[in-house]
């Protein structure tokens, strides 16, 4: 379990740190940017993650995310996950992504470059208007964790999530090396502990005993094969 204490520490961090890194995450900032012609740091950002769910899938929503993180804090108040919903998200991100591009197009393309726009040197919360989108995320991720389930915002309304849903599946596409769950050898007996401990909420014995254990909706954190006696499950990079 050591792994499992080594990735709460830092989910933690990423967690407290979130006030000064939230505009590197806004989807308002970025569509404001290319309103007028700048590339921010959130656009560098969201390239990052893309990149990166090439190699380790959405392993960010567990292991550095500080959305993931307070929702992990707050799984405590609600017993159940999130069922439906997964498609609010895509729902979210078309339209999003669309305005963007046409922002872009429309103001004749990115003219400059600036990483920290609409930050305080570099840091998030420089305004009260930041300030203020800050708790407006954090209450909708509280109401959305105790009215719907666990985990509800990563299911539903994460507009982080579907880049690196795309790049996971190009990478499956491709068929290059990258951190995954695998199923080894050794017999499954049943014991439900996997699927009890999931932070997803996800049927992982079912994926077990099916031989797919590939899910859009898997953060890779490694707590399923961190909780099975029989090490019928590995996280590994292969």
């Amino acid at each position: 379990m050591k792994r499992q204490i080594l990735r709460k520490r830092i989910s933690t961090i990423s967690f407290f740190l979130f006030p000064a890194t939230f505009v590197y995450f806004s989807p308002y900032v970025i569509v404001d940017a290319s309103a007028k012609g700048i590339i921010c740091g959130s656009f560098f950002m969201f390239i990052l993650l893309f990149i990166g769910s090439l190699f380790f899938g959405r392993a960010f929503c567990s292991w550095a995310c500080g959305l993931g993180a307070a929702q992990e804090i707050l799984s405590p108040l609600k017993k159940n996950f999130a069922i439906k919903g997964r498609i609010i998200k895509w729902l979210i991100w078309v339209p999003w992504i669309t305005a963007i591009i046409i922002l872009a197009i429309r103001f004749e393309g990115n003219r400059e470059i600036n990483p920290i726009y609409r930050t305080n040197h570099g840091f998030s919360l420089g305004s009260i208007y930041t300030a203020i989108a800050y708790m407006c995320v954090m209450l909708v991720l509280l109401i959305a964790q105790l009215a719907v389930g666990k985990r509800s915002y990563c299911k539903s309304i994460c507009w982080i999530a579907p880049f690196m849903i795309l790049g996971r599946k190009l990478q499956n596409l491709l068929k290059t090396p990258s951190l995954k769950l695998v199923k080894t050898d050794s017999p499954c007996i049943n014991c439900k502990k996997c699927t009890k401990n999931c932070l997803m909420g996800l049927d992982v014995e079912n994926m077990i005993l099916t031989n797919k254990m590939e899910n859009s909706e898997c953060i890779l954190c490694g707590t399923c094969a961190d909780v099975c006696n029989k090490e019928c499950i590995k996280l590994k990079f292969q």
